[in-house]
């Protein structure tokens, strides 16, 4: 998929620099808006002598979109002013009152403000339009505005000087057909697809070509290997983790650790929590040597998750109090909470409810001191447990109270009080 966003992003940089077309059609949904506003942003910085205009939101009326629009670059076009007066220079002509005119038709508004803007930017610059809604509720509106800028009847004077992207709904398409049909010669069509189907038919391509380094295609693999596996392709998934375990062993201890916690995996989704233990625990020493930290964590974890449900507590308690300092290490403080959470339910199985009460209590400390708030509730309720299953159904009803949010948010105003107090005390003295 890297290589797909470069391919288009370079596709996009052609077109901003080619003299020839000014129009650029970008078949795409929804979910490709985002990635190709970061493409423009990255171009806006790159490309010196090229102004880019954005208007990324909704189309849900062709109207007010525009209006939108006009309201964002009428905005942009005063805080240049201000920049400019701060400089020394001449203001810029404001937009033009018509542009805002929501009693126009769009495609006169829209031409209208292509004009003006032309006479404000230095002769040679070129100036990018990218008409990208985030969505098109009114796609007949949207592309009856933005229909004059195929030039389907020859390229006008208005237009000279500026590059249009325009988008269209892939899965409702309105313009791309009409450019087809009527032989837009002005016109570029790109399509852009970051749908996850895509990328993994560009993984599966990667993982078949003789032509690319080994290395890239098991990478490829294991991909595909955790898509199998996601999608419940469980055999798939199995056979794809033997021959990457099959190829790494000896030679990649990260990628052995990798497709032996795949196997694990597989049998857990199988309902064989002993045999995904034996592949976790087989995944450990391959993780070590790698000197990987986060997959020596994920290791952990597994075994500990898989000791707990096999009723081994005293070692589901060890692994989690391995994983706990290893995710402490990785800075990872809600899976380290999640460990000292999982430590704490293993401790109390082996019937030690002090060590589990400590266990919580430390990570609830955790909690409040890097606001995870649901896990302080998950813990919460345990400490409701564990304290009135003891009878202290004082210690209980405080901890529950905690659980208020009045109560919480009262005690961070004491304790801000408190700060802004002390420091007040140390500056006096």
């Amino acid at each position: 998929m890297h290589r797909e966003f470069a391919a288009i992003e370079s596709s996009i940089e052609a077109f901003v620099e080619q003299p020839d077309d000014p129009t650029l059609l970008l078949e795409m949904t929804d979910n490709d808006v985002v990635p190709v506003l970061q493409m423009l942003q990255s171009l806006d910085q790159r490309v010196g002598d090229a102004i880019f205009l954005t208007f990324p939101f909704p189309c849900d009326a062709a109207n007010a979109y525009l209006q939108t629009c006009m309201e964002v670059l009428g905005h942009q076009i005063d805080e240049e002013n201000r920049a400019r007066v701060e400089r020394g220079e001449m203001r810029w002509p404001p937009l033009p009152l018509a542009c805002a005119d929501p009693r126009r038709a769009p495609a006169e508004r829209l031409r209208d403000a292509v004009m003006h803007v032309r006479t404000l930017v230095p002769e040679g610059a070129k100036v990018i339009w990218a008409w990208l809604p985030s969505s098109i509720g009114d796609a007949g509106g949207f592309a009856k505005m933005v229909l004059q800028l195929l030039a389907l009847n020859g390229f006008e004077d208005w237009m000279e000087g500026h590059r249009f992207c325009i988008r269209d709904d892939r899965n409702r398409p309105g313009l791309v057909p009409i450019a087809r049909e009527r032989t837009a010669e002005h016109v570029l069509i790109l399509p852009v697809d970051f749908s996850s189907g895509k990328a993994t038919r560009n993984l599966v391509d990667v993982a078949n070509d003789e032509a690319q380094p080994m290395v890239q295609r098991m990478g490829a693999l294991m991909q595909i290997a955790a898509i199998d596996l996601a999608h419940g392709r469980l055999p798939d998934a199995q056979r794809k983790y033997r021959a990457l375990h099959a190829f790494h062993a000896g030679q990649d201890a990260t990628g052995c650790a990798m497709a032996l916690h795949g196997l694990g995996d597989v049998a857990l989704r199988q309902g064989s929590q002993r045999e995904a233990q034996e592949w976790y625990v087989r995944a450990l020493p391959a993780a070590l040597d790698s000197r990987n930290l986060l997959v020596v964590l994920n290791s952990l974890m597994a075994v500990g998750n898989c000791c707990n449900a096999l009723g081994e507590h005293a070692r589901a308690a060890a692994y989690f109090d391995l994983a706990s300092g290893a995710a402490g290490r990785l800075m990872l403080v809600h899976t380290k909470i999640e460990a000292m959470e999982k430590a704490g339910v293993a401790l109390l199985a082996c019937g030690k409810a002090a060590e589990a009460a400590k266990s919580w209590l430390d990570a609830k400390g955790l909690c409040e001191q890097f606001g995870c708030e649901r896990q302080r509730c998950n813990i919460l309720d345990r400490l409701v447990s564990l304290y009135a299953k003891a009878g202290l159904k004082t210690e209980a009803k405080a901890y529950e109270l905690e659980k208020n949010p009045v109560f919480v948010a009262r005690k961070r105003g004491v304790a801000a009080s408190a700060t802004r107090d002390n420091g007040s005390e140390r500056a006096q003295r």
